[in-house]
């Protein structure tokens, strides 16, 4: 086995003998699955539809780098499949602009994505021929205004020992970019980015040891202020993961969950909420299924959980929704 299969292998977390089928937990309700199991895709909102676009999936024994693009009506809760990207799309950074999606970065799964996607009129969507200057893969970020910022990553999927503090921001509307202050704390990727207000929050994700070749997961939280152009420290996660999903519920609260562990759980379903005021996590409602990698998406009193890795090359199909209500149940002031 070649050193960089060998680094991948650590990045997956091949550490489970099967792949868990997805099952219904808690409140959690069951809808119409992807038309295709996948994980690492760029996944958002636009105009009553959830798009899913790019990916990765396995199929005997052989990684697939996916092009294709679905669409989720939430209103007749069924998929459809729209034309495909012309070419594959893979870990990239998403956000959200102007009641739609813009996906830049990533990989093509043979070189790094210098374009942009940007999804703004269903079914239009349109590839932009200017993107990020810097290969960004692996990397956590987020929308803020108009623009896109990238944290942490490397130039490739198997660089795991290229993991960066490096951050910077693409702006969507003149295509320009420029540096911002470097993330403090270790050279990190597979972290995730949510955005409250002017600020980028990142959460976990993996430090590269090179003593021993493999990726340590980080409890590592922080937020980057656009308007002060500056890092803050949040409290520590309860857990050290990589991989995990974040959704904005509200004004105040995140929600977090999923990723994968250095421990003997490997992919987990736990999950938190995340008071942005008070700087704290409280247990959640756990996801539907184990699994890094996924999409999580907001609409009107609904999240959505899509597809994902439950272990290693393994991918699933599998569509949850959950009331937002049932998420913050913990905080309720009668509990």
């Amino acid at each position: 086995m070649t050193s960089s299969i060998k680094k991948w292998a650590a990045l997956a977390g091949i550490i489970m003998l099967g792949c868990p089928l997805p099952g219904p937990a808690g409140p959690w309700q069951r809808l119409a699955s992807l038309p295709e199991p996948n994980a690492a895709f760029a996944c958002g909102r636009v105009e009553g539809k959830i798009i899913v676009m790019g990916g990765t999936n396995w199929a005997n024994g052989r990684k697939n780098w996916l092009k294709t693009v679905h669409a989720f009506d939430l209103e007749k809760l069924e998929w459809s499949t729209l034309a495909p990207l012309p070419q594959p799309l893979a870990y990239p950074v998403v956000g959200d602009k102007d009641g739609g999606m813009l996906a830049a970065g990533g990989t093509t799964g043979e070189a790094p994505f210098t374009g942009a996607i940007l999804a703004e009129k269903f079914p239009a969507i349109v590839q932009l021929e200017t993107g990020v200057a810097t290969p960004s893969v692996l990397c956590a970020g987020g929308m803020v205004g108009d623009k896109l910022i990238f944290v942490g990553g490397t130039d490739s999927a198997v660089n795991l020992a290229g993991f960066r503090r490096d951050a910077f921001a693409w702006d969507a509307r003149t295509r320009e970019q420029h540096p911002l202050p470097p993330c403090p704390g270790p050279a990190f990727g597979i972290g995730t980015g949510v955005v409250a207000g002017d600020e980028l929050l990142v959460f976990g994700g993996s430090r590269f040891e090179a003593s021993s070749g493999q990726v340590v997961n980080l409890t590592e939280a922080r937020a980057f202020s656009v308007r002060r152009n500056e890092w803050r420290a949040l409290k520590p996660m309860p857990q050290a993961v990589r991989g995990l999903a974040a959704v904005r519920l509200d004004g105040r609260h995140l929600y977090l969950g999923g990723g994968c562990r250095n421990d003997p759980e490997g992919f987990t379903d736990a999950a938190f909420v995340y008071d942005l005021v008070e700087d704290r996590y409280t247990p959640a409602p756990p996801l539907p299924y184990r699994a890094a990698l996924l999409g999580l998406i907001l609409d009107g009193e609904y999240v959505y959980c899509i597809a994902g890795e439950p272990a290693g090359q393994h991918r699933t199909d599998a569509v949850y929704r959950i009331r937002r209500s049932e998420l913050l149940v913990e905080l309720r002031p009668d509990r």
